[in-house]
């Protein structure tokens, strides 16, 4: 029987193995962004793909947040993946709060149960996965930077109105950390002498005017119970004829404006990227904040400026986080 002649010097088995024409599985990463609200954890893939994502409210005390996180990232864990999806092979967390250098105790966290807590160690020994641990408004910024609406703008600054306020910049690219890798804690620069108290225990601090839990507790102790559940930024937007309504959120918004007007002036960024769960709540906020910005900054600063939303939202702290744990 005739056979093929075959070059043995150019055969080789790659020529008999299936998985030539077949694109290589993806990677991934377990993440998730703990906030003082709520939490998400889901599996990451490298083309910014997310699945089997989870969301919990966040427990006040620490045993209950503990159980909730472990429960919930096991679960995500187990979760079918597609076919062409490697499995996580390590965990990335991005979480309110300051960080040690070394990625793997939370320092500082006024609005989270883990102050002083070693958190890597805690979670490798639940998932069994190397597990690095960032600030989430570095996070986030890194996220923004590499794959948000203002990707590539240097410096870059990025500021989530959430429970708290979320904030990184990067600088030639990077997040900007500071000496203790603690820079950032913007909704504690003082905002009004002796004025409201902040959960950080200081009073007049910005967060204590325009983080979304000072500003919907403050409505339940001038107006009154939420008319369903709790309340919510955009159920004080709803009572724009209430008067009470209407103080804290001018409050709100001279407080969030002079911030960001404050930090465009420091550090004259190229980009200010929007998010959080106050302006999705309040849209009109954002439109307030760059006004603001534009008329008390000087024109060299706002000149070529440009104001954009956040493009992933919580995507963008799994993002961050994904790249600074060295993923991908």
């Amino acid at each position: 029987m005739w056979a093929p002649r075959v070059d043995e010097a150019s055969f080789s088995l790659e020529h008999c193995d299936p998985r030539r024409h077949i694109a290589r599985a993806m990677k991934t990463v377990l993440a998730a962004d703990l906030g003082g609200t709520k939490c998400r954890f889901a599996v990451l893939a490298e083309d910014l793909s997310v699945r089997n994502a989870r969301t919990e409210p966040t427990p006040s005390d620490r045993s209950g947040f503990l159980s909730m996180m472990g429960e919930a990232l096991q679960t995500v864990l187990a979760a079918e993946l597609p076919r062409d999806w490697e499995t996580p092979s390590l965990l990335a967390v991005g979480t309110a709060g300051v960080i040690t250098r070394d990625a793997r105790s939370i320092v500082y966290a006024p609005n989270l149960p883990l102050e002083g807590f070693g958190l890597a160690d805690q979670l490798e020994a639940v998932v069994g996965l190397p597990t690095t641990v960032v600030n989430d408004g570095r996070a986030s910024a890194l996220g923004e930077y590499l794959h948000g609406h203002a990707a590539g703008s240097d410096p870059l600054l990025v500021l989530f109105f959430g429970t708290g306020i979320g904030i990184g910049w990067t600088v030639d690219g990077k997040p900007y950390e500071g000496a203790t890798n603690a820079a950032g804690e913007v909704g504690h620069l003082l905002h009004l002498p002796d004025g409201r108290l902040c959960p950080c225990g200081r009073r007049g601090c910005y967060e204590a005017y325009c983080g979304g839990r000072p500003i919907v507790e403050r409505a339940q102790a001038e107006i009154g119970p939420a008319e369903r559940g709790a309340w919510t930024v955009g159920d004080i937007v709803d009572r724009g004829d209430d008067p009470r309504a209407r103080e804290i959120l001018a409050d709100a918004e001279a407080a969030a404006g002079s911030l960001v007007a404050t930090l465009c002036t420091l550090l004259n960024p190229g980009a200010v990227v929007l998010g959080g769960g106050v302006l999705r709540g309040w849209p009109e906020l954002s439109r307030s904040i760059e006004d603001r910005v534009r008329s008390w900054c000087q024109p060299v600063v706002t000149d070529d400026l440009r104001f954009v939303p956040s493009r992933g939202e919580s995507d963008s702290i799994l993002w961050g986080a994904a790249r600074a744990a060295g993923a991908f």
